[in-house]
């Protein structure tokens, strides 16, 4: 009635290769969000104010060695700080951060190597919202 499929070895490696390779390609990069539209409505100081988001990815091995790309707390926060600062900001104020291991992605592979996530939000002030050079 349903037919059983078997893979070869040489399959199954080759899908372990592709997302070896495409977990690499992906990893080690970091993401910015910005909320700027607050209908006139100044920040607490009377400067513009806008909310940023950074995501950084990355690939760590058992939970602290970083691979490709750093997802650490302290590393999310230079990203932030680094993008408020191209913005043109004069000051920053951290609400919220967060990271998180993917580590139940890929079982058994990614007990051992797997992405991580940290996120990085909160208020940055006096930007122009462009970017700077």
């Amino acid at each position: 009635m349903f037919e059983r499929h078997t893979y070869s070895m040489k399959s199954r490696l080759m899908c372990w290769f592709f997302v070896l390779i495409s977990s690499l390609l992906l990893s080690g990069c970091s993401l910015h969000t910005h909320a700027d539209k607050f209908n006139g409505v100044a920040g607490i100081r009377g400067e513009p104010v806008e909310y940023q988001q950074t995501n950084t990815w990355a690939l760590h091995a058992l939970w602290i060695f970083p691979l490709a790309g750093d997802a650490s707390i302290e590393n999310a926060v230079n990203e932030f700080s680094s993008e408020a600062s191209k913005r043109g900001a004069t000051r920053i104020n951290i609400e919220e951060t967060s990271s998180f291991t993917y580590w139940f992605i890929f079982p058994p592979f990614s007990f051992f190597i797997h992405p991580v996530n940290a996120t990085i939000s909160g208020n940055v002030e006096g930007t122009t919202g462009k970017v700077k050079k």
